[in-house]
This record gives structure tokens, sequence and C-alpha cells, in this order.
């Protein structure tokens, strides 16, 4: 049986490539395109769905806001420093910190003054010392060392910490050697603990919630 010839069956493909390219052309269009304007179309343009309220220009305004979102036991959170950390704190919430000197009695009220920031879900006031480190930026060392930025007044955010126990973490043992000495020690410790419930947020200034 003879092999079929490969360029006969080439030639016969591109005839049929030919014929495809060299159809008619498509009819023009009956009815004019509209024009491709931007100031053409119809449809309104689009804006965002709702229209951000406008920044209060005074911290009375900003405390009204947040009181129109929050009450002093639900919605609002505080950003306090304490035993030289920062934390975020809100209603209700249990905090357990190093044990605090002198030592109180499980009852008893302690007050937060050195509050950083105080807010509500979509608003916040936040003071000076909240930002010390970008404040810092580009002082001496001994600036560094003696500034103090100024929280917000106990006057304006009060908030109340109960001292709910005192307790230990459990023993830890630290084995200490010294090498081709025959020196060994073995020291002992339980880290003390104290427990606080936090209270409600109170917000001064013209809510009169303080």
């Amino acid at each position: 049986m003879p092999r079929p010839n490969i360029s006969h069956a080439l030639s016969r493909l591109s005839l049929g490539a030919r014929t495809l390219q060299t159809s008619a052309p498509l009819p023009p269009p009956t009815s004019p395109l509209p024009p491709s304007g931007p100031s053409s179309s119809a449809l309104p343009p689009l804006l965002p769905a709702t229209t951000p309220a406008p920044l209060p220009s005074s911290t009375p305004d900003a405390f009204a806001l947040i009181q129109s979102q929050s009450t002093p036991s639900t919605g609002r959170y505080i950003i306090a420093r304490l035993h030289a950390r920062n934390h975020l704190l809100h209603p209700r919430d249990i905090l357990t910190v190093p044990t605090l000197k002198p030592m109180q009695a499980p009852g008893t009220t302690l007050s937060l003054t050195k509050i950083l920031e105080v807010g509500s879900r979509e608003y916040a006031v936040r003071s000076p010392a909240a930002e010390a480190k970008a404040l810092k930026k580009g002082m001496s060392f001994v600036e560094k060392r003696t500034v103090e930025f100024p929280a917000i007044s106990p006057e304006l955010v009060r908030c109340e910490l109960t001292v709910l126990e005192h307790t230990k973490s459990p023993m830890e043992r630290l084995l200490k050697k010294k090498r081709r000495k025959g020196y060994q020690k073995t020291i002992e410790h339980k880290q003390g603990w104290t427990r606080l419930r936090v209270g409600d947020i109170l917000l001064g200034n013209s809510g009169g919630e303080i």
C-alpha cells in the first residue's frame, strides 16, 4: 500500500485556510453605537456606602462620640501602664501581674493613674504618653531618660481594679554548676502573682459618669 504524500496533505490544509481567510466581510451595523466618553453614561457615579463623619475638634466632642457607642460596662477599652508594661483592658477582665507591693488584702480597690488610651469600637482618645516611642525619636540620650509625657487625666477617665487573690506559681528549680570546680547549687523559686478584676470604665467631662 503506497504511503500518503505529506506535501499534498499540507497543501490541501493551506488551501482550506486561504478559503477561510478570503470570506466576505461582515455587514456594517444598522444602528449607530453610543459614544464612549465618560460623560455620556446615564448611570450615577459610584459613591461610598456611608459618608464618614467629621472628626471631633475638641476633647469633649471626642468623649461624646465614645459615650454614644458604649456604656461604662460594655463597648469600651483602655490601655493602661502597670508594672512597666502596657495592658489592653476591658470591663470585667481578669488581669494577672507580679505581686503588688505593698501587698493589698483581697477586696481592696485600686485606681489606675496612668491611662494612655481610651476608646470604643470606632473612636479613641490617645495621650502623648501613648506615642512616647515615636516622640522620643531625634532626642538625645539625656532627654530620653528625663522627659515625661502626660497620660489622660483621672478627671476624664477613671477605672478601678479590685484585688481578687494573691497566688504563687509552681516551684521552679534551677541547677547551677561551675565547670571543673565541683560547685553545684540548686535554686528554688515560686513566683508570686496578684489577680485583679477590671471595673467599669467611666468617662468624665460632659458625660457626668465620674
